[in-house]
């Protein structure tokens, strides 16, 4: 009996033993597998909160670095405002400190040079512009660039002139003609953008700067209204009958020498402020587009000869324009070549030079 009883206990030994293992062994994975999973839960929550750390770095150094940049920028910028402040009010003095149109005219392109790549200065008289002087512009200065330009040609000059108010325009040939189309696209091939802004006096555009390129408008609009009020006030009406020291300019001889302004029928005296402004124009433009050549004929004593094709010119023009239509019109061209060109003293005008348009 107790022989054939111990195959039956051995199994059932066998049998607790069998499923006792097999528990350990369940109970051990599962434990090994929590292990593993805490492992990787653990491990990825550090990854998590060492990103989150690095994030939260990386956020604190790009706030601070947008912090820095802006507040450097904004060091920059102010930096850059009182720059662009004192170079304005150095330039406002000095427009103030001019005495002539030319030299007001030639400082204000100067000085643009803070505010356009590009520019160029052109006279406005009876309805067409003429280049007078440029900066950084295709310009050569010969008898292409000399030539006038007509205002119904070019869109953009002429809706300037007649508004009075700075405009943006495209640079072709159709806004501002072909010339200064060429003139201040520079080197790029597509037309690119063209500020206007004007010069008046009293009411009227005697002049504008045209600046392309890279531009800050508004410093270019307040000089240009500064010139404006400075050519204003180089702007009163000349004597009708001029007086001169004996050494320097000849009295100008008019028909009737006792006829005075008063006297002057209202269309003969908006006449003769026409030719006074025609007289400052011309001068103006001669003396800026023609600067070396002056300056070589002042030194000689010769500015006639120096300039003989531009002064005949002038005179020409003058003499059709005024001088026939008036016994009573003054030659103001030469009184403004005497005045700008030759500095009061008629004898560096040459031997040569004419004189006063009989």
């Amino acid at each position: 009996m107790h022989d054939g009883s111990a195959p039956e206990w051995r199994q059932t030994i066998d049998r607790h033993h069998a499923a006792l293992v097999e528990d350990l062994t369940a109970q051990l994975d599962a434990e090994i597998e929590s292990s593993i999973v805490r492992a990787v839960s653990d491990e990825r929550k550090r990854n998590d909160d060492e990103r989150k750390r690095i994030d939260d770095e990386r956020a604190r150094a790009d706030a601070e670095l947008a912090t820095a940049v802006m507040e450097e920028r904004t060091r920059a910028s102010e930096a850059a405002r009182r720059r662009l402040s004192e170079s304005l009010n150095q330039t406002l003095r000095r427009i103030r400190q001019t005495s002539a149109e030319h030299e007001t005219l030639q400082l204000l392109l100067e000085d643009s040079a803070s505010c356009a790549e590009r520019a160029v200065v052109v006279l406005i008289e009876n309805n067409q512009a003429r280049i007078a002087a440029w900066r950084a512009a295709a310009l050569r200065g010969d008898d292409e660039d000399n030539a006038p330009i007509d205002l119904a040609e070019a869109a953009a000059i002429a809706s300037c002139v007649e508004s009075r108010d700075p405009l943006v325009a495209l640079a072709a040939p159709g806004e501002i003609s072909p010339i200064l189309a060429s003139a201040l696209n520079g080197t790029d091939a597509a037309t690119g953008k063209v500020y206007l802004f004007p010069i008046t006096v009293r009411q009227n555009t005697l002049a504008l700067l045209l600046a392309s390129g890279e531009v800050v408008p508004a410093p270019l609009e307040l000089l240009c209204e500064g010139v404006g009020m400075k050519l204003e006030s180089l702007d009163a009406p000349v004597p009708l009958v001029p007086v001169a020291p004996a050494e320097k300019a000849p009295l100008v001889q008019i028909a009737n020498a006792a006829t005075t302004w008063t006297k002057l029928t209202p269309e003969e005296q908006a006449l003769h402020l026409r030719a006074q402004r025609t007289a400052k124009v011309r001068v103006a433009q001669i003396r800026i587009s023609e600067s070396e050549a002056l300056r070589k004929g002042t030194q000689a004593h010769d500015i006639y000869g120096a300039l003989r094709p531009s002064i005949d010119a002038a005179r020409a023009e003058y003499r059709q324009a005024y001088i026939s239509q008036t016994p009573t019109m003054v030659d103001y061209l030469h009184l403004e070549m005497i005045r700008s060109l030759a500095h009061e003293d008629s004898r560096l005008l040459g031997e040569d030079y004419p004189g006063p348009i009989a």
